[in-house]
């Protein structure tokens, strides 16, 4: 049964439970097939075999020997793709589209949960693959005031511009907790997925609840728009072994009122793509997690397809990119004070660092 809240940042209204969130997830995943066995080997497979198992499809040859080198990679041993547990599990939080802050000095904008770069599609062409690679970080708390500090870090497509209506994303989500006597829990991880959606606050994350993932280790990511409102997530982690999980979803709806019943679908647009570290948000609220000092995360084969169909050939990567810097407001006195600052180091790698 739902349950009446109110809370800071909570209006009053009828909150989901956790059955009602798993519920909706669930509408939106495809289930897979059983993972391809251990001799299979990616490379070589036909796109039939590929998309029979759910793996990312290889780029086209007019994508380029980057797009093949980085494919090869991700799909090369040691890797072992794991079975998808189902359901899997709703969380205790939200990633969001950036809040951006004022003014966008060239090419350099802020935001009060995002920090990262992000890069827009060519004029008549749509994003339809992003990759990027990034050593999960390991949180401290930036002070011993008792709290829940989490940052996530995630490759996605849309959710930049004011008017975007869908974000798919995938990435991983570090926490630590300091308790009310002091004492601080190790800190964590977990990876997860999401097809994020304007106007919803009651869904967080899709949790890849069986996919191994720890401070310190090395994952690997494509996301795959295999039609507007299709995306295949694909997630390696390279420090344990190869483990990977692959994940379908389709895009989210929501079903208008009597008597026109017809639902309003999110797909995904295409129009920017992002590798971002964010401040998530409390599921069912507004506010922010405390940020946690992450040290820094270095987002390394930032690299995106566009095209006007089908998986995309013409490559992309941080050359006309837009920095992102976190920032937040404080008191006493009143200012905006910097978060997390990124710094593109060559045009496929950009790192954001913790300076709050």
């Amino acid at each position: 049964m739902a349950m009446i809240a109110r809370a800071s940042g909570v209006e009053q209204h009828e909150l989901p439970t956790r059955d009602d969130l798993n519920a909706g997830l669930r509408r939106q995943i495809l289930l897979p097939p059983p993972p391809p066995p251990k001799d299979f080997d990616a490379l070589s497979a036909d796109a039939r075999a590929l998309e029979f198992y759910r793996l990312p499809p290889k780029p086209p040859l007019r994508a380029g020997r980057r797009a093949e080198s980085l494919w090869a990679r991700l799909l090369s041993k040691p890797i072992e793709v794991l079975p998808m547990i189902y359901p899997g599990s709703a969380t205790d939080f939200r990633v969001n589209r950036g809040r951006l802050g004022s003014g966008y000095p060239g090419r350099h904008e802020t935001s009060f949960n995002w920090s990262g770069a992000c890069i827009a599609a060519t004029e008549g062409t749509q994003f339809t693959q992003v990759w990027g690679a990034w050593e999960v970080p390991k949180p401290s708390a930036p002070s011993p005031a008792p709290g829940d500090y989490r940052c996530s870090t995630w490759i996605g497509i849309d959710g930049h511009r004011r008017f975007d209506n869908s974000l798919p994303q995938i990435g991983t989500t570090q926490r630590i907790v300091v308790a009310a006597d002091g004492s601080v829990a190790p800190p964590s991880a977990e990876a997860w997925v999401q097809w994020w959606f304007r106007g919803d606050r009651d869904t967080g994350p899709w949790t890849l609840p069986n996919f191994p993932v720890q401070p310190g280790d090395h994952v690997r990511c494509v996301l795959t728009v295999i039609a507007q409102d299709h995306v295949r997530f694909f997630i390696k982690n390279e420090t344990q072994g190869g483990k990977s999980l692959s994940v379908d979803l389709l895009a989210p709806t929501i079903p208008l009122p009597y008597p026109i019943g017809l639902p309003i679908e999110f797909p995904a647009r295409g129009r920017t793509a992002e590798w971002v570290t964010e401040r998530p948000t409390i599921l069912h609220a507004t506010d922010l997690y405390r940020l946690p000092n992450y040290g820094s995360v270095t987002f390394d084969d930032c690299f995106a397809l566009a095209g006007t169909g089908g998986i995309g050939y013409q490559p992309q990567d941080l050359g006309n990119a837009r920095l992102i810097k976190m920032i937040e407001t404080r008191d006493h006195p009143h200012r905006t004070a910097p978060l997390s600052k990124p710094e593109k180091l060559d045009q496929q790698t950009v790192q954001t660092s913790f300076v709050g």
